[in-house]
């Protein structure tokens, strides 16, 4: 079971790690002032509230809170009791100087800090003080979550289970703990418990044969296993809080978070009241108004039917909230409503008078709005003023941008995501990274982009009058050979393709069915065009009859099509 103190433990923790990192800011943070010399336990503890970078983390804050003031006493001017005075005195004079023991010192100095402390409470003393800080107000934690992130009142992260590294405080407050966990990455699991099993023999007395020290090694090792497992999730945990908050950092790119409301649809179903009904099995109806033993207005009802001694009889349970299901136990009374045979039945007077009115559930839609934090990048003012100024070189340069200055190589070719004619352009010289934007620029005008697949320029257009240019003798050529391969394709495509159709009957139900086998074995081009041909006919292909089964005679319409 959860305790206070080991929330407490897991806070002292993380307080430790941010505060060897730099931009944390931990608030009320109360170092451990444990005496052993004088019995007086004071541990180290945390509030659960840090920040950095505006963003406020909270860890097992209970409720939310107002911003705080840190405040500083001047206890020089304090006024006090006199019996704290006299002990005030009588610690100040507890020095090294004066024969006292350094820790005898130190004990004096913790308890007149304690007194100040207690004075603070005094109404005299309570104005004597300057506000050195502010602690950050915060919301509360969403439901089942002990800690969360904010800023500017929206939650950025939140989440829960950190209760579990209170099983590694001892690896974060003993240097001798951290050592050993050390030793295990570096030598490994296995040399490790052999080094532990040589070492639990020989210097302690816990084990009496190396037997019993390889056990116990064994079993440190196994917890120590976990252990790291633990120091691992921790330490990331602490990266996620930390990389979360980061915010503007240097010149790169920041992060803003904006709440937004969003509309969403969920599906319900909704009674619908109809005009005609009857006493029958599964009829709903609605109660329009409300009756006795809580049958109140809104609820909906199903009929069931029943038969006793050969008499048909009837009656009705509510359907639930959601109208999913029926309540038909004996907790409330409105979830059984009796209505008898039918003939002489309340039911139907009180639909003739508009109380209650037949129904049926319809599903709809249902509109409902939803708070989404949403993370939007935010540019650095160096990088927009960068992009401005190589914006406005490149435009300079642009307009003194001569298009004969080039020479261009315009050569077809062919889409291959869709088969379309396309144009790629070229420039035969050697650009360097200036001369290449400007050329980018002005494709990019004219209406061409570059493609880095094809490596050149590419037109949906022909762009010889764009640029001046003749296409190129080899691309025209090719264009020939590819016009005459096109010819040649369309005259095979228009030859003529035989059939053999032959009658049939279904193995399944016996029906008369026809089919139709080409007299030559066809390509896969062929084939498929076949196919989507005699689709188009009703006609399927059969790889048990292979040929194409057709439910009529297709010997007319292959002549015809």
């Amino acid at each position: 079971m959860s305790t206070y103190y080991e929330y407490q433990d897991v806070k002292v923790m993380i307080a430790h790690k941010l505060m060897s990192m730099e931009g944390w800011k931990v608030y009320g943070y109360h170092a451990d002032e444990s005496d052993s010399m004088t019995d007086y336990y004071s541990p180290a503890y945390w509030g659960g509230v840090a920040e950095k970078n505006g963003y406020i983390l909270c860890v097992n804050v209970y409720g939310s809170a107002e911003p705080q003031e840190i405040r500083q006493y001047n206890y020089s001017g304090f006024t006090y009791d006199h019996s704290i005075a006299e002990k005030i005195k009588k610690l100040e004079a507890m020095t090294i100087e004066r024969g006292a023991s350094e820790a005898e010192a130190a004990s004096a100095k913790m308890m007149i800090e304690r007194l100040q402390k207690k004075a603070e409470e005094a109404t005299e003393n309570a104005n004597k003080y300057i506000v050195v800080g502010t602690i950050p107000g915060h919301m509360a934690h969403p439901p089942k979550m002990n800690w969360h992130i904010e800023k500017d009142g929206v939650i950025i992260a939140k989440g829960n289970g950190i209760l579990k590294y209170s099983h590694i405080y001892n690896y974060y407050t003993y240097d001798r703990y951290m050592e050993d966990y050390q030793e295990f990455k570096k030598f490994g699991a296995d040399e490790w418990e052999k080094k532990e099993a040589k070492y639990i023999f020989a210097h302690t007395m816990r084990c009496d044969t190396e037997e019993e020290a390889i056990r116990s090694a064994k079993y440190n090792r196994e917890k120590m296993e976990k252990d790291s497992k633990l120091i691992e999730s921790f330490e990331s945990f602490i990266n996620k809080i930390d990389t979360t908050c980061g915010g503007l950092l240097g010149e790169g790119d920041g992060y803003i978070y904006e709440k937004i409301t969003v509309t969403k649809y969920k599906k319900e179903l909704k009674p619908v009241e109809t005009a005609n009904g009857e006493i029958k099995e599964g009829q709903l109806f609605i109660l329009k108004s409300s009756f006795n033993h809580g049958c109140r207005k809104g609820l909906v009802y199903r009929i069931h039917e029943t038969e006793y001694k050969g008499q048909k009889l009837y009656h009705a349970y509510k359907l639930n909230r959601k109208l999913t299901k029926e309540c038909i136990g004996n907790s409330s009374k409105n979830n059984y409503w009796h209505i008898g045979s039918g003939m002489h039945d309340n039911l139907t007077r009180w639909i003739e008078k508009g109380s209650i009115a037949w129904c049926e559930l319809q599903e709809v839609k249902t509109p409902y709005e939803v708070e989404k934090v949403v993370k939007r990048k935010v540019k650095s003012e160096k990088k927009v003023e960068k992009k401005q100024a190589t914006t406005k070189a490149i435009e300079e340069t642009t307009e003194k941008f001569d298009i004969n200055n080039y020479t261009y190589k315009i050569t077809e070719d062919i889409d291959t995501r869709n088969g379309e004619k396309i144009y790629l352009v070229k420039v035969v010289e050697k650009l360097n990274h200036d001369e290449y934007l400007q050329v980018n620029k002005y494709m990019k005008s004219i209406g061409a982009y570059w493609s880095k697949f094809k490596r050149a320029f590419l037109f949906k257009e022909d762009p010889t009058e764009k640029l001046n240019v003749e296409m190129d003798s080899e691309s025209k050529k090719e264009e020939k050979q590819k016009q005459e391969s096109d010819r040649n394709i369309e005259e095979q495509e228009k030859e003529t393709i035989n059939y053999v159709i032959t009658e049939d009957t279904h193995t399944k139900t016996g029906s008369k069915i026809w089919i139709v086998k080409p007299e030559k074995e066809l390509n896969k081009s062929d084939f498929t065009e076949v196919k989507r041909k005699f689709a188009t006919m009703k006609g399927y292909y059969s790889s048990f009859k292979r040929g194409f089964i057709f439910k009529y005679n297709p010997e007319e319409v292959l002549q015809t099509g």
